[in-house]
């Protein structure tokens, strides 16, 4: 396991640290022990997540969708090395015209029924060019469902309502358009779902 790099972040659910592997930058993401779980649950279940990851990491670069390259898996310690991508954060670096590239990518993991499950402009990343590379795979899974892919685009336009709140017009209308591109069956339906899964949020609290 490597432990001799620098800190990048602790997560809930795991640590990533900066590392040198065979001179270039690398990343080593190390699924934590929870104290909570029993041995015999937690070690299992991590060794399960992290293969989880993996695969799915593998998919979606078959896809044609910028993430990083996997380097090594060392399953006995719960760790994935993956290429270091060089760059900003598009919350760091945020403009509307980023969305339709955002709105395209998240429309053809939906296509591929590849459910992100953490779509955040933090997990995006901008690199020279302006190309955007999508990270942390952490809660990924697979399903058809349109519940769950409209669930996906929900926490999207939460994040843009909150924290980029001053063009957030602009930004969903350009990832709805680059959605609707590359996912263009079914893009409305989903939306619709989208738009069922706010009313019920609505109602709730109104009932409360």
């Amino acid at each position: 396991m490597v432990r001799d790099g620098t800190l990048l972040k602790r997560g809930a659910e795991s640590e990533l640290y900066l590392i040198d592997w065979y001179g270039n930058h690398g990343v080593s993401k190390v699924r934590i022990r929870k104290d909570y779980r029993h041995p015999s649950i937690d070690i299992p279940l991590r060794k399960q997540r992290t293969l989880h990851e993996a695969n799915i990491l593998s998919q979606v670069k078959l896809l044609g969708i910028n993430t990083p390259f996997i380097y090594y898996i060392d399953i006995s310690n719960f760790e994935i090395i993956m290429e270091f991508i060089r760059g900003n954060t598009l919350k760091d670096v945020f403009s509307p015209i980023y969305c339709t590239t955002v709105g395209k990518i998240i429309g053809t993991l939906h296509l591929n029924n590849v459910i992100h499950g953490d779509i955040t402009t933090s997990n995006f990343i901008v690199s020279a060019g302006g190309v955007l590379s999508l990270i942390d795979f952490g809660l990924s899974f697979i399903s058809e469902r349109y519940e769950d892919k409209a669930a996906d685009i929900r926490l999207f336009k939460e994040i843009l309502s909150s924290i980029h709140v001053e063009v957030f017009d602009e930004s969903y209308e350009n990832f709805c358009n680059g959605y609707n591109q590359n996912y263009p069956k079914v893009a409305s339906s989903i939306f619709k779902t989208v738009g069922d899964i706010e009313k019920r949020g609505r109602y709730s609290r109104s009932a409360s």
